[in-house]
């Protein structure tokens, strides 16, 4: 694996594939598929942080990515499962929400506001603070 993964670009390739696509992995890390083009054509360098973001949506190590060298598998525990866990956790806030404000949603209805919350969460880094959250929900129950 390591000669034809031996060029950056390559690499990128490898990373947009496992991403669904250029456009998948750019929404993914918060960025324009113009930046990808960049990297992948060789005019510019991803900085660390944007590695890392490659990394954590790609399933690929943060290593490989920037050198070629060693496992294309992270090393560490991969995050799919701490995601599955606050994926959990947002689902169980959402849901106590709703009750508590006695919001009638369908289902779809639901599970799209909590989807948006998790995607939210996914692009920022960070959950959403309980005001947002709230906010989010008064206005999904509007009709």
């Amino acid at each position: 694996m390591d000669n034809e993964f031996k060029d950056f670009s390559d690499r990128i390739n490898l990373a947009i594939t496992r991403a669904g696509g250029a456009k998948n992995l750019a929404d993914k890390m918060g960025m324009s598929t113009s930046v990808l083009r960049s990297w992948r054509s060789g005019n510019s360098d991803p900085s660390r942080s944007s590695l890392v973001k490659m990394a954590q949506a790609t399933n690929l190590s943060v290593s490989w990515l920037a050198s070629g060298e060693g496992n294309p598998a992270p090393s560490e525990p991969s995050s799919t499962l701490l995601e599955l866990d606050i994926l959990e956790e947002i689902i169980t806030k959402a849901q106590l929400l709703f009750q508590a404000k006695s919001v009638g949603l369908r289902p779809e209805a639901e599970a799209r506001i909590i989807r948006l919350v998790y995607e939210l969460y996914l692009r920022q880094g960070k959950q959403m603070d309980e005001a947002s959250l709230n906010n989010l929900i008064e206005l999904a129950s509007f009709r």
